[in-house]
């Protein structure tokens, strides 16, 4: 997450300062207000995951979860997870693309709920470091990531939303003149987040290399 907000502060200032006075005060706006609010948002989601997750492990058979108690819990809990994702925050609830950003924010919920309910439900007392237990329920490279692939395709399809629809977002602290141009700074974020995954799944499986 560190590493993901110094990334982000770094685009950030890079495309909002056209002069030395804006670029003074888009440093110290990330620094003091907008860093502080990402990461408060993004740790209420991966807690909604990891409680919900937690609520599933119980009902996993056969490697799967049971899809009725899951979509009985992503009716309960998905509202306290909607609450903190910022794609549906910065978003026009009014314009027509927005019903289908919030399906793609609902499977991301659901997605991740199912690999944090297969994760938390390893009962290994070997396991001490997280390291071991990602080798554990992920015993290879391709699994590990295609895991992860299933949740960056919901992102992925996130950005691509908003690209179809640039006039959708509603985010306070950019320009009003929004564009494509300014936009893709988060395709760019996203494809660092990808980079950084890829790097530490190397670190995992260095046989695999």
């Amino acid at each position: 997450m560190d590493s993901g907000l110094d990334f982000l502060k770094r685009e950030y200032i890079k495309r909002n300062s056209d002069t030395s006075f804006m670029e003074f005060t888009a440093q110290n706006y990330y620094d003091f207000i907008l860093k502080d609010y990402i990461r408060k948002k993004i740790k209420s989601q991966i807690n909604s995951i990891l409680n919900s997750g937690l609520l599933c492990v119980d009902h996993i058979v056969n490697d799967v979860v049971d899809p009725d108690f899951l979509d009985g819990i992503i009716q309960q809990q998905y509202l306290e997870y909607a609450s903190n994702d910022l794609s549906l925050l910065h978003s026009s609830n009014n314009h027509p693309g927005y019903s289908e950003l919030q399906m793609i924010s609902r499977l991301t919920f659901r997605v991740s709920i199912i690999q944090a309910a297969y994760i938390l439900s390893c009962q290994d007392l070997e396991i001490k470091t997280y390291t071991q237990l990602m080798k554990k329920v992920f015993p290879t490279k391709k699994e590990s990531q295609d895991a992860l692939n299933s949740i960056f395709s919901m992102f992925n399809q996130m950005v691509d939303c908003f690209e179809r629809h640039l006039q959708m977002i509603t985010i306070p602290f950019y320009k009003p003149t929004f564009n494509l141009r300014d936009f893709q700074f988060v395709r760019v974020c996203y494809e660092f987040a990808i980079n950084i995954i890829d790097e530490q799944l190397n670190e995992l499986y260095p046989e695999e290399e």
